[in-house]
């Protein structure tokens, strides 16, 4: 399954591709004078000895309506061996097809992970393949609000790049929660998510804290849009659970009443993970006292605003205060 990081890099080119010419010309791959377009086209790879494949994105660059050059963009998270092997593939398979030079662009927010992909790999007697490798030494670090602005995609991928940085990953992530409020609301969504994802715990903690305070420094809707992100997070996996329990007892029990009282149970036990997951997400750690009101809660509507309230607030016990017994 493709990880909300992922889905947000490869939509990156996919909403942009001209970020490809941006980021080949930072690495003096291409001269942009030479490319006048830039198309996301099939990324499926046609093979005839094996069946197709496809790569991540493929963006054909030309120039007066002329292919210059295909970039097989590729989204890695992790170290994968097996792209040793279909890498050199899919540029030999994307350049017999659009007939002009091709080059695999590896996108790695991670120091390990952009060594790895940097190696040659041998394809035989004096034939080695490299990939174009781009990882945080090669992304630039974007603190700047208005040039974060300008290049939303690239703002978002410096955040996911540097985000961590103890001197300025803070300052990265403001210009990139920045440069998203600029977007269309379900992109933000993406975006905000990945970017929140990337980050550990000690740079999640300094955004709650900036968020407590109200001391962000621009406005990003970043609470907000963490908050819905969570509660629908946890409202799919509740539910998915409740159908999943509902169904299995209904087919024990051979009865529709089952069913009913399944989903809800699940529904509700779903809600009581979630909340446990945010807590836990954020560092805090329950007493016996809150553990019990979490599992004797049967009310789903107060677990959901419980778990809107967790996440921003300040402590476990000013979650439950409203709700006092």
């Amino acid at each position: 399954m493709v990880s909300t990081v992922h889905e947000a890099l490869r939509d990156l080119v996919r909403d942009d591709p001209n970020l490809c010419v941006e980021l080949l010309a930072h690495l003096n791959v291409i001269d942009r004078a030479m490319i006048d377009e830039a198309t996301c086209v099939d990324p499926t790879v046609r093979q005839n000895v094996s069946p197709s494949l496809s790569a991540d994105v493929v963006v054909l660059l030309q120039r007066a309506h002329e292919a210059r050059f295909v970039v097989i963009v590729e989204v890695q998270l992790e170290i994968d061996d097996d792209k040793n092997w279909s890498w050199p593939m899919y540029a030999a398979a994307l350049r017999r097809e659009h007939r002009c030079p091709a080059a695999v662009l590896a996108i790695c927010p991670s120091h390990a992970v952009a060594e790895w992909a940097r190696g040659k790999l041998e394809i035989g007697p004096s034939h080695t393949f490299s990939p174009i490798v781009l990882g945080p030494v090669e992304i630039p670090a974007i603190d700047d609000r208005e040039r974060a602005r300008e290049r939303p995609a690239l703002a978002v991928l410096s955040a996911i790049a540097h985000g961590n940085d103890r001197e300025r990953g803070l300052a990265v992530v403001f210009a990139a929660l920045s440069a998203v409020n600029t977007l269309e609301e379900a992109q933000a969504r993406v975006y905000t998510s990945a970017i929140w994802e990337t980050l550990d715990r000690v740079a999640q903690r300094a955004l709650e804290v900036a968020m407590s305070e109200h001391t962000l420094p621009i406005e990003t809707n970043f609470e907000r849009r963490m908050r819905e992100i969570f509660e629908e997070k946890w409202r799919r996996e509740s539910e998915a659970k409740g159908r999943a329990e509902g169904e299995a007892r209904g087919r024990a029990e051979g009865e529709a009443k089952g069913r009913a009282e399944g989903e809800e149970h699940g529904l509700v036990e779903g809600k009581r993970a979630g909340l446990r997951a945010v807590f836990a997400a954020r560092g805090f750690s329950l007493d016996p006292r809150a553990r019990e009101r979490i599992d004797t809660c049967d009310n789903g509507a107060v677990l959901e605003r419980w778990i809107a309230r967790a996440v921003t607030a300040p402590t476990v016990d000013v979650v439950f205060e409203d709700d006092a017994r």
